[in-house]
């Protein structure tokens, strides 16, 4: 948290819309980029070692977690503030949502369905889920 600023409460929603800034990329500094490259590269060597370990059913679910989701909302939380970080957090929780539903949708219908038709299906409800979050996080 910066001194002297006064965090907002979680329920309290930062005042500006997600959006896509070039220039922003640009100010991203070489550390915080090795932070989020080993904090991916950690997490893809978790679930390998998981998967020798246990199998790949159990490895396969490690690959849906956001390798570099806690890196991310570090930095922000040092360069923004906590309440820049936790909107962060909501649009990962939705994004988890999402492709959880794709993964579901893919495990039942593959094998069952054509595999185009089964992973066009699996597509569509991964958009439906993260949209439809999108709206509900930004317009309830």
């Amino acid at each position: 948290m910066t001194p002297g600023v006064e965090e907002r409460p979680i329920t309290e929603r930062v005042p500006d819309r997600p959006s896509f800034s070039p220039d922003k990329v640009r100010q991203v500094g070489l550390r915080a980029l090795g932070i989020r490259f080993i904090a991916g590269a950690l997490t893809s060597i978790a679930a390998g070692a998981v998967t020798l370990a246990f199998g790949s059913k159990a490895g396969g679910i490690l690959l849906a977690f956001p390798a570099i989701l806690a890196a991310s909302l570090t930095l922000i939380e040092q360069k923004e503030d906590s309440a820049e970080a936790r909107e962060d957090a909501r649009g990962a929780v939705i994004g988890g949502l999402a492709l959880g539903a794709f993964a579901a949708i893919g495990a039942v219908t593959l094998g069952h369905l054509n595999a185009a038709l089964a992973l066009a299906s699996a597509t569509a409800t991964w958009f439906a889920v993260a949209i439809g979050g999108y709206f509900v996080a930004w317009f309830k």
